[in-house]
């Protein structure tokens, strides 16, 4: 037994609606995406400031250096090469040279995030308040000129 249409006549491009639908959905999807994106990005450019500064020179820390090199990172306390065996001793020495309970980090750009937080674990280990020291916009286009 085979099934017969109702339909008088068969209905041709009705069966194309719902892609049209699909159509429309993909290309507001596109459309949308592109505008999300670039709202979902803000840039913040944040003032100069020497507050920090202010307040690292009145409580004297001592002060940690870090280069990066293709051998590993090289490590100064005050203007003196440490070796990282000898970092922790060094530390507690001085800060108790200067009678100081806080340490100020100076990392430059090239050093790893990982080797930077090893440091900043080590000084809180210490038992140490953490100073980071960056360069504020000023600072670095004199530098550039």
């Amino acid at each position: 037994m085979k099934l017969k249409m109702s339909l008088p006549e068969r209905p041709g491009w009705i069966f194309v609606v719902p892609g049209f639908d699909f159509v429309a959905l993909l290309l507001a999807l596109v459309m949308l995406t592109g505008v999300v994106a670039r709202e979902g990005l803000v840039e913040v450019k944040l003032p100069a400031t020497s507050f920090r500064t202010e307040r690292m020179i009145d409580v004297n820390p001592v002060i940690v250096t870090v280069q990066s090199s293709a051998d590993g990172p090289t490590y100064y306390v005050g203007r003196r090469q440490i070796s990282h065996e000898e970092l922790e001793e060094e530390i507690s020495t001085v800060a108790e040279e200067r009678e100081t309970r806080a340490v100020a980090i100076e990392a430059d750009q090239w050093v790893s995030v990982r080797v930077n937080q090893e440091l900043q674990e080590l000084v809180t280990g210490l038992g140490f308040r953490i100073y980071l020291v960056v360069r504020n916009e000023a600072q670095f286009l004199e530098d550039e000129e």
